[in-house]
């Protein structure tokens, strides 16, 4: 035997076996296929021959209506819950629309409500305003009151400075203009005249007497000291000069001091209604009174003197400005509210 052949026997023996394996897979494989084959409608029904006989197509098709029907009822039910949810949202859009229109009406009622009150708040601070000037006003054209006039008018223009209204500008700008011409104004001529009647009462005392009361002391006096052919003479006649003081008799000049004091609580009731035609008037018996009753002397003509300033003292109170701001008040008043 030689070497190559020697060489050849076990690679055909080799091949051999490769050949053999080959051969028992193939087998293997259509043994694991036949029985995988016949086990197969047991572990997947899907891939096992269909069943064509009337009796499976029956079934089947039995199966697929009632899986039909379940799917429909599952899609009418499905399609019934749509609709409620759909109903119920709409619902609760329209419960939440509700609730923001009532809200926005809570807050418009709100709105109103506030300038109500500031509205209410600024016509009552203007009725104030409008009440203390005309007692301002009142005061002083009735009882010439002049300090109490400057404080009712303080008063108002602190209540309307209160309001930030800017149509109240001009307003308390008048104000205040009319304020400086109270606080400027003079001292009250009522107030002068009441002075000068009581110093002319207080110094009436003073005033020596008239002719009357000391001609007669002096003349029984004389006639004391005289004969009495002298004393005889004079009882039956009697001396006296002519002129306004012919008071003889002591009740005839007690009456004319009565005269007087009337005059003077005449005159009082005039400056107190500032009727200053009766107060002149008193003024001008009082110096009638005073020239009858007591003798002439500096004093006398200075009380005189007095009593004719004061008949040319002016008893009301003259200011252009008083009351304007009241009449522009009640125009601003009278504007709004026949405005819509």
């Amino acid at each position: 035997m030689s070497e190559d052949s020697a060489v050849s026997a076990p690679r055909r023996m080799r091949g051999t076996i490769w050949l053999l394996i080959a051969i028992a897979l193939v087998v293997a494989l259509g043994l694991g296929w036949r029985a995988w084959s016949q086990r197969g409608p047991a572990a997947t029904p899907g891939d096992a021959a269909v069943d064509l006989s009337p009796e499976a197509l029956d079934a089947r098709l039995l199966q697929a209506e009632a899986a039909v029907t379940s799917m429909r009822r599952a899609n009418e039910s499905i399609t019934q819950r749509l609709t409620d949810t759909s109903a119920r949202t709409g619902l609760l859009r329209d419960e939440v629309l509700g609730v923001s229109q009532r809200a926005a009406l809570i807050e418009d009622s709100v709105r109103e409500l506030s300038n109500t009150r500031s509205e209410g708040v600024a016509a009552l601070r203007m009725d104030e305003a409008e009440l203390l000037l005309t007692m301002a006003q009142e005061r002083l054209v009735l009882a010439n009151d002049l300090p109490g006039a400057i404080r009712a008018t303080e008063l108002a223009d602190g209540v309307l400075a209160a309001l930030r209204d800017p149509a109240l500008l001009n307003l308390r700008q008048t104000l205040a203009q009319e304020l400086s011409a109270l606080r400027a104004m003079p001292k009250n001529p009522q107030a002068i005249a009441a002075g000068e009647l009581d110093a002319l009462e207080a110094v009436l005392p003073q005033i020596s007497a008239a002719g009357p009361a000391a001609r007669q002391a002096g003349s029984q006096a004389q006639a004391a000291q005289g004969s009495g052919l002298a004393r005889l003479l004079d009882a039956l006649v009697q001396i006296r000069p002519s002129g306004e003081q012919d008071l003889l008799s002591p009740a005839d000049r007690s009456a004319g001091e009565a005269a007087l004091s009337l005059e003077i609580a005449l005159a009082r009731t005039a400056l107190d209604r500032r009727d200053q035609a009766a107060f002149r008037l008193s003024l001008k018996r009082m110096d009638s009174w005073l020239r009858r009753l007591y003798a002439d002397g500096p004093l006398l003509r200075e009380r005189r003197e007095r009593l004719k300033k004061l008949a040319a003292l002016p008893l009301a109170t003259q200011l252009p400005v008083a009351g304007t701001t009241l009449e522009q008040l009640r125009a601003l008043q009278r504007s709004r509210q026949s405005a819509p």
